[in-house]
Parts: C-alpha cells; structure tokens; sequence
C-alpha cells in the first residue's frame, strides 16, 4: 500500500486484498476514528508508487494483475473523487519510491519487466500535467526502497533490495535540479520492504525485510549527511507499509 498527505488529511492507496481493490481511503489528522472512502485509482494495480504536496496526490506505476503498467493518476488531496490521468511514467515498473516537494515528484528505482533491478530517477511537476522526465540516477540499483522521506529541498532514498541482497545505502538529491544521486550515508541495519516518513527536518525509515520482518526504526537530518541513528522500534515487525505525515517536504 502506499500513502500522501496534505496538512490536514491522510489518504491510503489500498494494494493486494482478498480480491484486487483499486480502493482509497483517507483519514482526517486531527481527530481519530476509522478511515472512510475517497474513491478509485483509474485501474486497479499494486506494486505502485504515491507522493504528494498540500493540494494533490500521484499515484504511478505498478502491476495490473498481468503486466507492468506505466500510468500516473493525480487527485485532489481536499475533494474526494476518483483518480483523473495525469500522464505516464517514463519507465513501467514497480516498487519504485517517491519524494516530493511543493512543486516536483520524484518516482526512484525500482524494477521492471524481467524484474530487473533498476536506478533511474524520472520527475513530474506537480501542478501541471504531463509524462515523466529523466531526473538522473541512484547511486545503486534497487527496489523496493523507503522513500517519502524529504524538504522542500532534498529527496533521501534508502535501502532497497540489490542483486538480491539487502542494502543499507541512503541516497539523496536536490529536488530543484537534475542529477545523479550522491551518497547521504547508511541505515543501521540493511534492510528493504521499509517505509518512510518526514517532515522537513527529520526522516524516519520504518520496518522492513532482512531475510526477516523487523521492527527497526532509524532517523536522518534531512540537511546533513551521515549514517543513520536508531530511533526506537514499531509495535509489531513489519515490512510494505503505507503512511505518511503532515509536515513532509512537499508541504514545507
């Protein structure tokens, strides 16, 4: 599942069930309660992407049930409604990563067809419509990697599984420009299948697969560099989360 956010509002964008969904729901930050309906992905798909700033949200990529599909939905964070086109990616594959800021989203890595591992970075401007473009590289290839981890100004990608492994790299690159990755630092423990979370100083990487679930929870100065300190633990072990803050860089 994936998630994004506005200041106000939590959308979630449902992945494999029982029976495959194209389903989003949304809770509201301030109060607590069960979440509620907010409408339909143009096609169902899973294995997607999803970012966002403080009016709309991207929903890219993924798997149909039979192929790789290359479409990006947006929708307006504030009016529920169902997903309008906003374009394709330039790459069809899964289990990418995504950072926005205010104006751009970043779709990272990820794998395609022959379930290749892959490092390219392609960028959307948020407020427009239109295909994906040619941002630069990862410093390594992977999927899938913690991402919704950024400032306005600089996107973090962390971890991921490489050539079948389990990498602890973190990556970052600054938003407002095009280029490859330059290495930030390393996560405590080598993981993939984590989430990521922020706000415009701090970045959490949350759970994932190390041949196990765990339970790990690391965080990075979003403006420095540097490895990874250990933050404290989830309540459960767990890996291919969704969630999302009120305070990430794509609100900043």
């Amino acid at each position: 599942i994936g998630g994004m956010a506005s200041t106000t509002r939590n959308i979630h964008i449902n992945g494999s069930a029982p029976s495959n969904v194209s389903d989003l729901d949304y809770l509201e930050f301030s109060t607590k309660g069960n979440s509620a309906d907010f409408g339909d992905l143009q096609t169902y798909r899973r294995g997607d992407v999803s970012t966002s700033n403080s009016t709309r949200g991207l929903v890219g990529g993924g798997y149909d049930g039979s192929t790789r599909i290359n479409t990006t939905d947006y929708f307006t964070i504030a009016t529920i409604g169902n997903g309008t086109d906003f374009g394709d990616t330039a790459n069809t594959y899964t289990d990418q990563c995504s950072v926005s800021s205010t104006t751009r989203a970043l779709f990272a890595g990820g794998r395609d067809q022959s379930n290749g591992y892959n490092n390219q970075i392609e960028y959307f401007t948020i407020s427009s419509t239109g295909n994906g473009t040619d941002f630069g590289d990862l410093t390594v290839s992977r999927w899938p990697a913690g991402g919704n981890t950024g400032s306005n100004t600089r996107a973090c990608f962390a971890g991921g599984n490489v050539s079948g492994s389990q990498s602890n790299v973190i990556d970052y690159v600054t938003i407002a420009s095009t280029g490859n990755a330059t290495d930030f630092g390393d996560l405590t423990q080598a993981r993939a299948d984590l989430n990521g979370n922020s706000n415009s100083t701090r970045a959490l990487f949350l759970g994932g697969y190390t041949g196990s679930y765990v339970n790990t929870i690391d965080y990075i100065t979003i403006g420095s560099t540097g490895n990874a300190v250990d933050y404290g633990d989830l309540l459960a072990t767990a890996g291919n989360r969704g969630g999302s803050s009120n305070g990430h860089g794509g609100l900043s």
